[in-house]
C-alpha cells in the first residue's frame, strides 16, 4: 500500500497546474514556516558531471513552533525528482511518510512546485532522497572546453529563489538554518561551499565535508566544484581559483585583510570566522555573490591595477548588511542592498580616500537618475510590492542606489558619529535575523528619531521608502573631478585640444567612465580610430572601461571594437555587461541579426539567468 501511495506522488503523475497549494507567509514561497520551520539541514550529495545532476539526500530538522499538531511540512521545489521521503528516528531508523508534489502554476513557473509532506506527531527530522534536473536554474555546469584547466566546473547561484532547484527546502529569506554537508566529487576536483571546512588542496578520495554554524537563509546556500587551488591573503582570508588565475587574483585582492579590518572598525566584529573569495569562470552572471565565508566573484574584476576592487568591498559589506541582518522578503531587498552599497562606500573611503568615494557615488547617482526615467512609479518604490511577480524583478539599481542615498541623507541629517553608533546597534540587535521594512522603521523611530527629536520626521522617511522618485530634500553627491573631465572632453570635441593633451594617464577608472559616458552618440569613425590609437581602448583590460568602449563601438559600427565585442560576448557571461550590449545591438537593424547569430554560439556558456536576460533583449522569448 505504501509503495502505491509513493508512486502516486511522483511528479510525472501530476497534471500541470493541478492541485495547487497556496503560498505561505512569503509571496515567493509555498513554505508554511510560520507553523513548521527548518532549523538545520544536512546534505549528502554526489556530483555527476556526466548527467549534470546532484543526487543523494537532505535531512531537515524541524521546529514545530511549539505545536506538534501541525501535521504537514510544505517545502519549495523546482524540477526536482523526488525518490523517497522518510521520518528519521532518534536511532536513525527511517519510517516512510506520505507526500505529494502539488501542481505548478504555469503563470508563475518560477515558483516551482510545493512539496507537501504529512507529519506525524513525533516527526522532528525528515529525510528526502532526490536528484536535480540537468536544467536546474540554480546550477551552472561547464564542460572541459569552458574552463582554463580542461576539467569540468559546477557552480550554484541560489539568489533569489533558485536554491529550490538543487535542494528541497523552505526557500524564503525569512527562514534561517544551520547546515552541514558531505559532498562527493570526481577525482582531481575540489568542492567548496559557503561554509566552514573549505579545503586548501584537492583530496584524493573526492569527499569533502562542511558545516555552517551560523544560521543563514536559503539564498546564501552555495556550492562550487572544479580544479581549484588556494592561496592565503591573510590570517582569515584567501582566494580560490583555477590555477592559471590564482596568482593574478591574489595580487589583485591583496588588500582583502585590510578590507575586513576596515569593516570591523566601522560596524563591529566580523562574525563569520573567515572571508575567502572564489574566482569563478567568466560565465558567472554577476559581479559577485555574497555567500557567507566564501564570496563568488567574477574574473572580470581582475584588472591588474586593483581599480575594480570596490566590488569586493560590496560583497564583504554584505557580511553585515544582508548576511547578518537579512531582508525577510524580496520586497525588502533595499535593506540588503541599500545598506551594503552605503557600507561599501565607507570601506572605499577608508582604503582609497574621499575623492574616490565621491566619484563612484556621483556615477552611481547619475546611473540612478537615468534608470528612474525608464521605470514606472511602482518600480521606483524602495519597499516595492512584488506579489505575483518574479522576485528577479527587484534586482535593478533602485534598492542599491536609492537605498544608499536614503542612508547618505540620514548620515547628513544626524551626523556621521551618531549615525554610525545607530548602525552598530542595529547590526548587534538584529544579528542573524531576518527583518521587514516595517521592523526597520519601528527600530529607526525608537533608536534614532525619538532620541533626536526634530531632526528627521517619519513622514520624510516614509517618502523615501514608499514614494516614487527621489525626495526633493535628498543629498546629491558631487565630484569636482568630473567637472574637469567634462571640460577636457568638450574641448577635445570642439577641436580646441588634441588627445595627447588630455591628462588621461592620471585618470581613475571612474574618470574614464565619466569621459566615455559623455561621448555617447557624438563620435564618428575617425574619432574612434584616434581614441583607440591614443589610449588602446579596444585592448583595455579594465572591463568597466572596455564595456563603455564597446557601446561606443556599436554606435559607430567601429570594426576593431565590433571584433572585440564578438570575443567579449563569447567569453563573458556577466549580466551587467552582456544584457545591455545585446540591447544596444538589438536597437539597430544591422546589429540584431548579428547579435542573434553571436548569441547562439555563446549560449551554451551562459548561465540560465544570462540566457533569460539576453533572449529578452534580442526578442527571442
Amino acid at each position: 500500500m505504501l509503495a502505491l501511495l509513493v508512486a502516486a506522488c511522483q511528479p510525472a503523475d501530476q497534471q500541470p497546474g493541478s492541485d495547487p497549494v497556496g503560498l505561505g507567509p512569503d509571496p515567493h514561497s509555498f513554505s508554511n514556516h510560520d507553523q513548521v520551520a527548518v532549523s538545520h539541514l544536512a546534505l549528502d550529495l554526489e556530483v555527476d558531471f556526466g548527467r549534470q545532476t546532484l543526487h543523494g539526500n537532505v535531512t531537515l530538522e524541524l521546529d514545530r513552533k511549539g505545536d506538534v499538531n501541525h501535521n504537514r511540512l510544505v517545502l519549495d521545489s523546482r524540477d526536482l525528482e523526488i525518490h523517497d521521503i522518510n521520518q528519521v528516528g532518534a536511532d536513525g531508523t527511517l519510517t516512510p511518510l506520505s507526500w505529494r508534489l502539488a501542481g505548478a502554476d504555469p503563470e508563475q513557473a518560477y515558483l516551482g512546485s510545493a512539496l507537501v509532506i504529512a507529519l506525524k506527531s513525533a516527526t522532528d527530522r525528515v529525510r528526502i532522497d532526490y536528484t536535480t534536473s540537468p536544467e536546474a536554474f540554480g546550477l551552472q555546469w561547464l564542460d572541459a572546453a569552458q574552463t582554463t584547466t580542461g576539467r569540468p566546473f559546477l557552480f550554484s547561484q541560489s539568489q533569489p529563489i533558485f536554491a529550490r532547484t538543487w535542494v528541497p527546502l523552505q526557500d524564503s529569506p525569512a527562514v534561517r538554518y544551520t547546515f552541514e554537508a558531505s559532498i562527493g566529487v570526481p577525482a582531481k576536483l575540489m568542492a567548496v561551499m559557503g561554509a566552514a571546512g573549505n579545503p586548501e588542496s584537492i583530496r584524493a578520495d573526492g569527499r569533502y565535508n562542511f558545516t555552517m554554524p551560523q544560521p543563514i537563509p536559503s539564498y546564501l546556500m552555495a556550492i562550487a566544484v572544479g580544479e581549484l587551488a588556494f592561496k592565503s591573503t591573510g590570517p582569515r582570508s584567501g582566494v580560490y581559483a583555477e590555477p592559471a588565475l590564482l596568482d593574478a587574483a591574489v595580487d589583485e585582492f591583496s588588500q582583502l585583510e585590510a578590507m575586513i579590518d576596515a569593516g570591523e572598525a566601522l560596524y563591529g566584529n566580523y562574525r563569520w570566522d573567515r572571508y575567502d573569495l572564489l574566482i569563478l569562470p567568466p560565465s558567472f552572471p554577476f559581479g559577485g555573490m555574497e555567500n557567507p565565508r566564501l564570496s563568488f566573484i567574477t574574473p572580470t574584476v581582475i584588472a591588474g591595477d586593483k581599480s575594480l576592487t570596490a566590488l569586493i568591498a560590496h560583497e564583504l559589506a554584505h557580511s553585515w548588511s544582508g548576511n547578518l541582518v537579512t531582508n525577510a522578503a524580496w520586497r525588502d531587498l533595499w535593506l540588503n542592498e541599500g545598506f551594503t552599497t552605503y557600507f561599501e562606500s565607507r570601506i572605499t573611503e577608508v582604503l582609497y580616500g574621499e575623492r574616490r568615494r565621491l566619484m563612484e557615488a556621483t556615477l552611481d547617482y547619475q546611473g540612478l537618475v537615468a534608470e528612474l526615467e525608464e521605470l514606472d512609479d511602482a518600480e521606483q518604490i524602495l519597499a516595492r510590492d512584488l506579489a505575483g511577480q518574479d522576485p528577479e524583478q527587484a534586482f535593478n539599481g533602485l534598492p542599491y542606489d536609492k537605498g544608499r542615498l536614503f542612508l547618505d541623507w540620514l548620515e547628513a541629517r544626524f551626523g556621521r558619529e551618531r549615525f554610525d553608533a545607530f548602525l552598530n546597534r542595529y547590526f548587534d540587535d538584529f544579528a542573524f535575523n531576518s527583518i521587514t521594512t516595517e521592523d526597520f522603521l519601528a527600530y529607526l523611530q525608537r533608536n534614532l528619531l525619538e532620541s533626536n527629536a526634530g531632526v528627521v520626521s517619519m513622514d520624510q522617511v516614509r517618502a523615501w521608502i514608499f514614494e516614487p522618485g527621489l525626495p526633493e530634500f535628498a543629498v546629491i553627491p558631487e565630484s569636482d573631478a568630473f567637472e574637469r573631465v567634462n571640460d577636457w572632453r568638450q574641448r577635445w570635441l570642439a577641436g580646441e585640444v588634441e588627445l595627447e593633451a588630455l591628462p588621461a594617464g592620471k585618470w581613475t577608472v571612474s574618470e574614464w567612465r565619466r569621459f566615455l559616458l559623455g561621448l555617447g552618440d557624438q563620435l564618428d569613425l575617425d574619432d574612434m580610430t584616434a581614441l583607440d590609437q591614443a589610449f588602446g581602448l579596444t585592448a583595455s583590460g579594465n572591463v568597466e572601461i572596455l564595456y563603455l568602449w564597446l557601446v561606443r563601438s556599436i554606435e559607430t559600427r567601429y570594426t576593431p571594437g565590433i571584433e572585440r565585442l564578438e570575443r567579449f560576448l563569447l567569453e563573458v557571461g556577466r549580466n551587467k555587461f552582456v544584457r545591455p550590449l545585446y540591447q544596444e545591438l538589438a536597437n539597430r537593424e544591422w546589429g540584431l541579426k548579428w547579435a542573434r547569430e553571436v548569441y547562439q554560439r555563446a549560449r551554451p556558456g551562459y548561465h540560465p539567468l544570462t540566457r533569460q536576460a539576453a533572449e529578452r533583449a534580442l526578442g527571442l522569448n
